[in-house]
């Protein structure tokens, strides 16, 4: 630990040394998938998967509505508290359709006789529900708004993925299309959806009921009859997309997701600027274990995937959980560094002494040396401890973090951020322990600082003053 300590006239600016740990912090790096800490995971630990601040998981429409009306809250609840405890966030996804015959496992009975189903594909005879439909829609739309009347705290929810349609809810029907998945090209099928044009109603239905949280879509093809991401991105949502490792040569010579689906999908959404609003997620293509032993990716490999997802301003990445070997391990740890948001703070300058209850000036300088904004508004925060340790005041600022942006690209350096904050000094007479915070909306200090100085709860003891 360590800083530069500089005076001039009754000014004292002080210079911390910038950290190069690894830092967890809220929303994100790598989730947990299904799982709350696989990393320590009593009942069978993954000590190789990173630590993490968020959890992510999916649950059917049937898991969630086992009668009409009646909403099964206990499921979310148990993860969500289990995820507090933890220290952690939730993530989750809303599905209507996966791997079945007959579309049980994924829709309520008790709505069957109520919707249109479609059977499509005789040799697997997959079930696909008609989401264009009044009923199905209404059903969602009720749905929606039961779920989001309970997760739609920041403080506990990361982001909601806008999902419900497709398989596993990922915008495309691949179950029932394997040879044709993209949902663009079934448009304009009569015969098997009532209504096309009303698919962007759901990415509507989520951005309504979810207005506190980060809502998160799903990138589709790059058919450019799909206008759903174009729609999301242009009133607030952010994005998000599966395999990501799938670059030339992962399933042999041709097309692949990085390099055909991903760009053009982007692009045909303007989706680009998308990462100043809202989170970029990604998700792997199988598992890190699997690059390995099925694929042959090398150290260099992985990196490459990952400043991939970096160049896109990414926050999270979903690797599933899963074991990730050892020489790989350098690639994930400098990712961690990197995805999100990371606060540095570059210097703090004030007065050597102040008179009791007066009014200071606090100037600070800060950089953003990840690849994203925080999405949550942090609110810089300041301190003033006695001597034994007594928090004598606490002032929170209304300065939030929301436009700490990072660079454009990894390429440059980050802007420095400015900021000037009028702090009332404690009434008593002392010495005080100067400390800085980022704090959330009850206060609490949830960010860690890529800052190399002595902390407590991740509150920073960077300065000290005299107050007479």
């Amino acid at each position: 630990m360590g800083s530069t300590i500089t005076e001039k006239g009754d000014l004292v600016t002080t210079k911390p040394k910038i950290s190069c740990q690894v830092l967890v912090n809220p929303d994100i790096g790598f989730t947990d998938f299904h799982s709350i800490s696989i990393h320590d995971y009593k009942y069978g630990a993954i000590p190789s998967y990173p630590e993490t601040s968020t959890v992510y998981f999916r649950w059917y429409w049937s898991e969630l509505e086992k009668s009409d009306g009646v909403y099964n809250y206990t499921l979310i609840d148990k993860q969500l508290n289990d995820a507090k405890a933890a220290g952690k966030k939730l993530m989750f996804r809303v599905m209507a359709m996966g791997e079945t015959d007959s579309g049980e496992n994924s829709i309520p009975l008790w709505f069957h006789a109520k919707g249109k189903d479609v059977v499509v594909n005789t040799e697997k005879t997959v079930f696909i529900p008609d989401y264009t439909s009044s009923d199905f829609r209404t059903q969602i739309e009720d749905l929606l708004a039961a779920l989001s009347a309970k997760y739609n705290d920041p403080d506990d929810i990361t982001s909601v993925d806008i999902g419900v349609i497709g398989s596993w809810a990922e915008w495309h029907l691949e179950e029932a299309y394997p040879n044709e998945p993209a949902l663009g090209a079934h448009l304009n099928d009569n015969t098997l959806f009532e209504s096309p044009s009303a698919f962007t109603e759901y990415v509507t239905m989520h951005q309504s009921n979810f207005t506190r949280v980060p809502t998160v879509m799903l990138i589709g093809s790059e058919d450019k009859r799909e206008t759903f991401l174009a729609s999301a991105v242009a009133n607030g949502s952010g994005w998000r997309a599966d395999c990501l490792g799938d670059k030339e040569g992962y399933y042999g010579p041709g097309w692949n997701h990085m390099e055909d689906a991903y760009p053009h999908a982007l692009d045909n959404a303007n989706a680009s600027g998308a990462w100043k609003q809202a989170p970029v997620q990604f998700e792997t293509c199988n598992d890190m274990t699997l690059w390995k032993t099925a694929h042959n990716f090398t150290e260099k490999d992985v990196t490459e995937v990952f400043d991939y997802a970096l160049d896109h301003h990414a926050s999270l990445i979903n690797a599933k959980s899963k074991p990730i070997p050892d020489e790989f391990q350098p690639a994930v740890k400098e990712v961690l560094k990197k995805l999100g948001y990371r606060f540095e703070l570059l210097s703090l300058t004030h007065q050597k002494e102040v008179i009791a209850g007066n009014l200071i000036t606090i100037n600070s300088e800060w950089k953003n040396s990840g690849v994203a904004p925080s999405y949550y508004p942090y609110r810089v925060a300041y301190r003033f401890v006695d001597s034994s340790g007594n928090v004598e005041k606490q002032q929170d600022t209304s300065r939030e973090v929301l436009d700490w942006l990072p660079a454009e690209t990894r390429m440059v350096d980050a802007p420095v951020i400015a900021i000037n904050d009028d702090i009332t000094v404690p009434t008593l007479a002392g010495e005080y322990d100067l400390q800085i915070a980022l704090v959330n909306d009850l206060g609490d200090a949830k960010i860690k600082l890529a800052i190399d100085m002595p902390q407590k709860d991740n509150w920073y003891s960077i300065s000290t003053i005299t107050v007479n």
